[in-house]
């Protein structure tokens, strides 16, 4: 393996969303071994950018489910934004829905006028926009709606009957839905970085646990599970690290490259 690509929550992050000791040590061992690390994760640049600082190495930045990619200098590589178009349709079905959303474009976090308090919980730094019913429809890089799990998946199924055309939909952790661009996923991120640094996919291990990490380990050589990943990866993919609570994909690491 040349690459090492890896999820951040419920993946890489431990049950107080942060990058261990063990896990940390683990990474650079690998890095200073001659194999590649990156990201890929439905976070912001905004939230990646301490994880990578801990790691403590230059790294490639899988952002928001690919919508946003970023090189070891953090220089822009590929964005795709949803249209101001698509945009309205999604609002517009949110709002029928009665359906609370958070919508993100560069420095800026929208969500509707007389809604509740914004439902974010992970991003920090963002202008926040409340956007009322006559309003022009902006531009963004990425939608989320956070609720319970049953809700999160019925939501998740009515939309891809109505908006697959338009948009990607997963869901990244049980409570929260993600939305891009249709044109942007992990796994399109990673072959993009395949490309930069002339790597083959079969040379490329990735770690995952959700819905939204499935197309990323269907496109690596080696991919591998999470114990605490959902069971449709698990029935799919026989790779498995331990939980993430436990260090998992440290222990895997070490393991596997004698770390």
């Amino acid at each position: 393996m040349k690459l090492v690509v890896s999820d951040l929550d419920g993946t890489l992050l431990n049950q107080n969303s942060q990058i261990s000791d063990e896990t940390r040590n683990a990474i650079r061992k690998l890095i200073e071994n001659g194999v590649d690390f990156a990201i890929a994760t439905g976070r912001g640049i905004g939230s990646v950018r301490a994880f990578k600082e801990r790691i403590g190495h230059d790294i490639y930045l899988i952002c928001n489910n690919g919508a946003n990619i970023y090189n070891k200098n953090e220089e822009v590589i590929f964005e795709r934004v949803m249209s101001s178009e698509v945009i309205e349709k999604l609002i517009k079905y949110f709002r029928e829905k009665k359906v609370t959303y958070n919508g993100f474009y560069q420095k800026n976090l929208f969500t509707d006028e007389g809604t509740k308090e914004s439902v974010l919980t992970i991003e920090t730094g963002f202008n926040f926009v409340k956007l009322k019913e006559a309003e022009t429809f902006p531009f963004m890089t990425k939608m989320i709606v956070k609720d319970d799990p049953e809700v999160i998946r019925h939501l998740r199924d009515d939309m891809k009957d109505q908006f697959s055309h338009l948009v990607d939909i997963t869901i990244s952790q049980p409570r929260c839905l993600d939305i891009v661009d249709k044109d942007c996923s992990k796994g399109k991120g990673i072959k993009l970085i395949s490309q930069k640094l002339n790597i083959p996919l079969e040379n490329i291990m990735a770690f995952g646990d959700g819905e939204n990490d499935f197309d990323m380990l269907q496109a690596v050589g080696h991919p591998v599970v999470m114990e605490n990943g959902l069971d449709s990866l698990k029935e799919k993919i026989k790779n498995r690290a331990p939980k993430n609570t436990d260090n998992g994909v440290a222990k895997y690491l070490e393991e596997f490259f004698s770390l």
